[in-house]
């Protein structure tokens, strides 16, 4: 089984050079938490996820903590609005170097780069590193579990 056959084909790209603004209209108006960034010829140059975006508003100390259980709110951080020079920021500035795998490759080594890098999707490109999908952990797992014999003698009654 290979990532082509199970990867959603409409994707929601931005480029670099577009500000954070957009990013987030297009996150919050489609309910996606993963952007490639791509350049004009559709090629894969960087990621950009929810994680990022919200980074910009949450307080610095928030990644040095690793167990939140003890805090019922974060107060005042938790409607911070960014203010419109954080609007503008341009996507090139905060987007990470991408992980992908290519369309041909094998379920469990995408599923192996999901689990290791702690993403929930992953972009799909062709040979020439093109943008053509995206892959979740739902996605592949799903499509792994399509071999397993779950006819419905199989499944135990409640």
């Amino acid at each position: 089984m290979i990532v082509r056959n199970c990867m959603k084909k409409q994707v929601f790209s931005i480029f670099s050079d577009e500000t954070i603004a957009v990013a987030a209209r297009l996150m919050q108006k489609h309910h996606i938490g993963t952007l490639p960034v791509v350049d004009h010829n559709n090629r894969l140059i960087g990621i950009l996820t929810l994680h990022s975006l919200l980074r910009i508003v949450l307080p610095d100390f928030v990644e040095l903590i690793s167990n939140f259980s003890f805090i019922n709110n974060l107060g005042a951080f938790e409607s911070r609005i960014p203010s419109e020079k954080e609007l503008n920021i341009k996507v090139k500035e905060i987007m990470e170097e991408p992980f992908f795998v290519q369309d041909d490759w094998g379920l469990v080594h995408a599923a192996a780069i999901l689990h290791n890098e702690g993403l929930a999707d992953i972009p799909v490109v062709d040979a020439s590193k093109h943008l053509i999908g995206l892959a979740s952990h739902v996605d592949i797992g799903t499509a792994m579990m399509r071999g397993w014999n779950l006819s419905d003698n199989n499944i135990p009654k409640k």
